[in-house]
């Protein structure tokens, strides 16, 4: 079971990596692609050093999966990392990034934070204690409780929008709904009622994580396709109650 101790560690992991991303940010860091096509940059690899430094240290006995670094030891409660998501954004000087923080423990997520630096943002999930928004300046602040407002509407008047790969089937159906192309942070918007709905084609467990927790601890809903709500599969939903069946089966009808 995750501690109160947990819960402080992960917002001061939140706090070491907003302090390192935003004296990168619009300074033009050094940047390289992966073998996978996708850009790192030297303020990634900086954050994520700092943050394993830190786990390192307090919690050596615990496991992490960290995008730059990949799985490190094996341990019943894991940390996953990702360091900064949205790393082209953040070398465009746009808005739409931060960092991922999430503590599984026997395979159940118990934790979850993402964060948006140049907002002064993030939002925060406990499991069976709820999702909450709150300051950098007062990270564990309560006071803003999340709660996703019930959909009550067909799906074509709907705002939803999606992490999608270029040519991704679904764009062949996004004038069904009120297609929302960009944001600041997405998953803040479904938490706080802007939007009814994601689709995210083909995430990683790191970017995932945080948004899952979030989002079930708000009253969403969370579908892999399957029936689960498994955050390592290709496709993954998140809704509104009210919207999931809806949009969930449009989504199989477009990937098969």
């Amino acid at each position: 079971m995750e501690t109160d101790a947990d819960l402080l560690l992960a917002h001061q992991l939140v706090d070491l990596a907003d302090e390192i991303s935003l004296r990168h940010f619009g300074r033009e860091p050094l940047s390289r692609h992966k073998a996978d096509g996708s850009p790192v940059s030297e303020a990634d690899l900086a954050v994520e050093k700092a943050v394993l430094a830190v786990l390192a240290a307090q919690r050596p006995g615990d496991a992490v999966l960290s995008e730059e670094s990949g799985a490190l030891s094996a341990s019943a409660r894991r940390w996953i990392i990702d360091p900064i998501d949205g790393t082209i954004p953040f070398l465009e000087g746009r808005r739409d990034w931060g960092t991922h923080v999430a503590l599984e423990i026997d395979g159940e997520l118990r934790i979850g934070i993402l964060s948006r630096p140049t907002e002064g943002m993030r939002w925060w999930a406990r499991s069976g204690a709820g999702a909450f928004a709150s300051s950098s300046a007062q990270p564990l602040s309560t006071t803003n409780r999340l709660g996703i407002p019930r959909f009550a509407v067909p799906l074509d008047r709907a705002r939803v929008g999606g992490f999608l790969f270029p040519g991704s089937p679904f764009e062949t159906v996004r004038d069904r709904m009120l297609w929302v192309d960009s944001s600041v942070c997405l998953v803040a918007d479904l938490l706080e009622g802007r939007v009814a709905g994601i689709v995210d084609e083909g995430g990683n467990v790191w970017d995932r994580a945080p948004a899952a927790l979030l989002v079930r601890e708000a009253g969403g809903e969370v579908d892999d396709l399957h029936g689960g709500g498994r955050i390592d599969r290709p496709w993954l939903v998140y809704t509104a109650d009210g919207l999931a069946r809806e949009l969930v089966d449009l989504v199989r009808e477009v990937t098969g």
